[in-house]
């Protein structure tokens, strides 16, 4: 009787990697639960952690048969709903950052709605954490991330198993095409839909560049182009400023908001410039272009 075929090498270096992935991401959670009044950096870090680790599961329930493949796609959910609400905290902080830095100009009517607004946002960003806290260390004893970490011992199969580098490539390639795709499509009308497409491709096809050095550890990793992350830079910021606008809704007609909203038109202006300099196969090249 014939042994069942073992996953091919590639396949355990891929799930080594996953596996690193959950277990920065829970040492994040880890320190965020226990704390009661948690940094913004730290809410930062886990929403990054999160949705690395989103994409390689994503990745993983694609090889996986049909039943199990479900059971994944649940678990992936379950993260995304976890990532918004950390982005949501995450977004208060901003908005109370951007009121911090700037003097408060304006008639002392203005000034004490700009304090009013604050204090709201305040009181928001301290609930929000408390709810988040609950809803992280709820998530975790329920099994997520321990049903996480037995699905990556299930067993995939198929050709993509055989050949899962070049697998990997092939969905590079696609997520490159997609942010060259929305760069195109941007620069023809950047309008605000685009343009958050846009940021939200790019930053995705990042992500499946740094899971792939999972396969070939010994390599240096690739550097992405600077129009790239240059774009995305100021994309992020145009992003945290309307994020801050809709926040700071009851500040509209300020002097703190009208320079807001200056600001987000000339980050906005550098933006269509940068899209209009920069080609898509120049912000994301071909792999045999990339140095």
């Amino acid at each position: 009787m014939a042994r069942p075929r073992s996953p091919p090498p590639v396949v355990g270096e891929f799930v080594q990697g996953l596996e690193k992935r959950l277990d920065a991401t829970l040492h994040e959670l880890d320190r965020l639960v226990v704390n009661p009044r948690p940094a913004a950096s730290a809410l930062h870090r886990l929403h990054r952690d999160l949705r690395r680790l989103r994409v390689g599961v994503g990745i993983w329930a694609r090889l996986l048969p049909k039943g199990p493949r479900a059971e994944v796609e649940g678990y992936d959910r379950r993260l995304k709903r976890l990532a918004r609400l950390v982005g949501g905290v995450r977004d208060r902080d901003v908005t109370l950052g951007l009121l911090a830095d700037r003097s408060l100009p304006g008639s002392a009517q203005e000034r004490i709605r700009l304090h009013q607004v604050r204090a709201r946002l305040v009181d928001d960003a301290r609930v929000g954490r408390e709810l988040l806290r609950v809803f992280l260390r709820s998530e975790r004893d329920a099994g997520l991330f321990e049903g996480l970490r037995t699905s990556l011992h299930l067993k995939p199969h198929g050709n993509k198993v055989q050949h899962l580098d070049g697998y990997l490539a092939q969905i590079r390639d696609e997520s490159r095409r997609e942010v060259q795709a929305a760069h195109r499509r941007a620069r023809r009308k950047p309008s605000t839909r685009r343009l958050h497409r846009l940021r939200i491709r790019m930053r995705n096809w990042r992500h499946l560049a740094d899971l792939s050095l999972t396969l070939a550890p010994a390599q240096p990793p690739l550097a992405a182009p600077p129009p790239l992350r240059a774009l995305q830079r100021r994309l992020g910021r145009l992003h945290d400023l309307e994020v801050a606008e809709n926040l700071a809704r009851p500040a509209r007609g300020t002097r703190w908001a009208r320079s807001l909203e200056e600001e987000q038109r000339r980050q906005r202006r550098r933006i269509v410039q940068q899209l209009k300099t920069h080609r898509s196969r120049e912000v994301v090249p071909p792999p045999e272009s990339v140095v």
